[in-house]
């Protein structure tokens, strides 16, 4: 199968159907804990069904070896920093990681460590957590923060302070130069996937049936009935994996039926 570097337009697009389909399951997996525990327990977990969900939707595509249903949209696969193998199963885990767990908790430590200092800087302690720090006094991030902060001067506490709020700036904008990046040089999409080294290739025999797929003008190309008759099986060749959903529109592309999205190539 000859394979050819996938160009933006395929990346950007493969990266917005992701994030449509993670946004579904974090949100059915956070309605699920809204209904059964109550909004108190969704609004304290929230953050966590939601990393859960993440995981969940990249374990069952990337880790087991198989597309994800936006690479499967616009048919592209992962290839590692050679161009010619699948990346292997440690990068495809570092990539997740990157991609999930690490956010989550750089995203936590942050604010139980600014929380944590304003407290100490207001010389008052209270009992009461603020939601959006998650686990509240049981995680051991905010009990090893509380223990590293006790031991600091009040000089040191003050520059930790300000660089917090600096780490909170740079980030987002690190992101936003990472995607400039990717908008000149075409490449690594995700920060997450240029670490890992993670790169995109298209199969040039399928590239005419993806972009009409998309929506692009190609040659018109022989439908599922003609190619029946000609004694061609046109699904044949893909295991079926069947996905839940309805039909949606986004960035005004109709996306196929649930039954077409649950078809994956699998990568290895």
């Amino acid at each position: 199968m000859a394979l050819a570097e996938a160009g933006p337009a395929r990346v950007v697009r493969s990266g917005q159907k992701d994030e449509l389909y993670r946004s579904g399951l974090r949100s059915a997996a956070g309605s699920a804990l809204h209904s059964l525990a109550g909004a108190k327990k969704w609004l304290e977990w929230r953050r966590e069904i939601e990393l859960l969900s993440d995981v969940a939707y990249f374990v069952l595509t990337t880790l087991s070896g198989y597309q994800t249903l936006g690479e499967e949209y616009v048919n592209i696969v992962q290839v590692d920093s050679t161009k010619k193998r699948v990346p292997s199963f440690l990068r495809r885990a570092a990539f997740i990681s990157l991609h999930t767990v690490v956010p989550y908790y750089l995203e936590k430590g942050l604010l139980h460590l600014e929380h944590e200092l304003q407290l100490e800087a207001d010389g008052a302690r209270t009992l009461q957590s603020n939601p959006a720090l998650g686990f509240s006094s049981r995680t051991l991030i905010r009990n090893w923060i509380q223990r590293q902060v006790r031991e600091l001067t009040e000089q040191q506490k003050k520059t930790a302070l300000q660089i917090v709020y600096v780490l909170k700036q740079f980030i987002p904008l690190l992101h936003r130069l990472h995607l400039a990046v990717f908008y000149i040089h075409g490449t690594f999409y995700h920060l997450s996937k240029r670490i890992a080294g993670i790169r995109y290739r298209s199969d040039v025999q399928l590239q005419t049936k993806a972009e009409s797929e998309a929506g692009m003008e190609t040659t018109p190309q022989p439908g599922p009935s003609e190619k029946y008759d000609q004694g061609k099986s046109y699904w044949a060749p893909l295991p079926l994996h069947f996905v839940f959903g309805r039909t949606e529109t986004h960035d005004s592309h109709t996306l196929r039926p649930p039954v077409l999205l649950g078809m994956h190539h699998r990568m290895v």
